[in-house]
């Protein structure tokens, strides 16, 4: 019988697979995740289910992000071992960006935003472009709407190409200028949308419910029932809008964080 943490695990799990790192290793089935420091996600251990068997493993985690030149990091979520989180702590690792895992039925929210459009004209209006694979276009869009540098763009191209198929890539267009995006990615009944953003300058056009119908209705043909995304819970713009579409927090993670791995050199 499943329990209630067994299908946190699975949704961490799937999550997990919308966001592959550079290079993975592991300390027995934990995974550990470097791509060159870009997001804390994939810089990170996937710390769920039970302890590794070696008892040795902070060590050897530590070890390894400072041979890479970086911080360690721990995702940490209800599907994490328990005290694991306060063990952390005692260690020295900082507690870092809490999120909110948000999970939604696929047709109320495609009902949902669907109503919601009918309230802004110029969202009814916007030209729908889905792609299979990244584009120059969309990720050109990507970095300039996030204002990321462009030392980013390789991550993010070799990200892209590392998501596991099916995956859409969704551009809402005004007049031929790109307003919103985002990434769906479906594996079996879920679907999990990353990279979603509306331009700075269009928010509170219905542009948001615009892009997150888009996103849906492409799932729903892939066979998806149930949809999620990962959020910073602090932002509340962003969680108020997913709660409008039905989206409920389905439990919370965080990162901790241990920055100064520099007694390892001599160990």
């Amino acid at each position: 019988m499943q329990t209630e943490r067994d299908s946190f695990e699975l949704l961490d799990r799937i999550a997990a697979n919308t966001w592959p790192a550079e290079s993975n290793t592991w300390v027995d089935h934990w995974l550990i995740r470097a791509s060159n420091g870009i997001t804390k996600r994939a810089n990170s251990v996937f710390a769920i289910g039970s302890y590794p068997h070696d008892d040795n493993w902070l060590s050897l985690v530590e070890q390894f992000y400072h041979s890479h030149g970086l911080p360690a990091i721990f995702h940490i979520s209800t599907a994490s071992p328990d005290q694991l989180d306060s063990l952390l702590q005692d260690q020295g690792y900082e507690l870092d960006t809490p999120c909110y895992m948000m999970t939604a039925d696929c047709q109320q929210v495609a009902t949902q935003a669907e109503k919601r459009m009918q309230q802004y004209p110029s969202a009814l209006d916007l030209e729908l472009e889905i792609t299979q694979s990244i584009t120059k276009e969309w990720l050109d869009a990507f970095l300039l709407l996030e204002q990321y540098p462009e030392e980013r763009r390789g991550f993010y191209q070799g990200l892209s190409d590392r998501m596991p198929a099916p995956k859409a890539f969704i551009t809402l267009k005004d007049q031929g200028q790109i307003v919103a995006l985002g990434t769906a990615i479906v594996e079996g009944e879920w679907a999990g949308f990353v990279n979603v953003i509306v331009h700075e300058e269009h928010r509170g056009k219905g542009y948001g419910y615009a892009i997150i119908h888009a996103m849906t209705t492409w799932c729903m043909t892939q066979g998806a029932t149930q949809q999620y995304l990962q959020v910073i819970a602090n932002n509340v713009p962003a969680v108020t809008l997913y709660e409008k579409l039905g989206y409920q927090m389905k439990y919370g993670y965080h990162y901790r964080v241990k920055y100064d791995l520099a007694d390892l050199v001599s160990s």
